[in-house]
């Protein structure tokens, strides 16, 4: 667990599948940004007991608030064999816990805790879409850079538009070390 001055990163326990089941498949709760997949209870439940969603290519983290609420989950995973570092992605779940740092607190601290616990990261990488200031802004705050546009990467979920993603990154030497993060909260 991973407790910064606003949230709190941490791993599934058993406990939070039923909620955590039930957060994912409100699609009232999705945005624009994140695809409608509902997901197996199930299906969640045995991928949690293959390996807590926590393996080496892939690995997931709730947020949750000071008073132990889920509000948001990061995830990372491989996506080239190329680069020298995993994709990160990142969401809250419900509109009332947007804009209230959550989310930047959170993605300081999981990029310093990715570099901190494998030396053989050298960068981290975020797609945003290109129309999603809140995300840009959050991963700016956190000292990511843009890099370019990946021009009409992924299709809208509800209308079949095509779309853009920026795309940033956050180098191992950009990165301030966990402990220092820690220590300003």
């Amino acid at each position: 667990m991973i407790q910064g001055s606003k949230v709190t990163l941490r791993m599934f326990e058993e406990s939070d599948l039923a909620l955590y089941a039930e957060i994912i498949n409100d699609l009232s709760n999705m945005t624009a940004y994140w695809p409608p997949n509902l997901q197996s209870p199930a299906n969640l439940k045995k991928e949690f007991n293959e390996n807590g969603f926590w393996k080496d290519d892939y690995k997931l983290l709730l947020i949750t608030d000071k008073e132990g609420s889920i509000v948001g989950e990061l995830d990372t995973f491989k996506t080239s064999p190329n680069l020298k570092g995993p994709e990160v992605g990142f969401r809250i779940f419900k509109q009332e816990n947007m804009g209230k740092g959550f989310m930047t607190e959170a993605l300081q601290l999981f990029s310093a805790y990715l570099f901190q616990t494998n030396s053989t990261i050298l960068r981290l990488t975020l797609l945003i879409h290109s129309d999603n200031a809140a995300s840009l802004r959050v991963a700016e705050k956190c000292g990511y850079k843009r890099e370019g546009t990946l021009r009409a990467a992924w299709i809208d979920y509800a209308d079949g538009t095509p779309h853009s993603d920026e795309i940033l990154s956050l180098l191992r030497g950009e990165c301030p070390s966990l402990k220092k993060i820690l220590q300003k909260r």
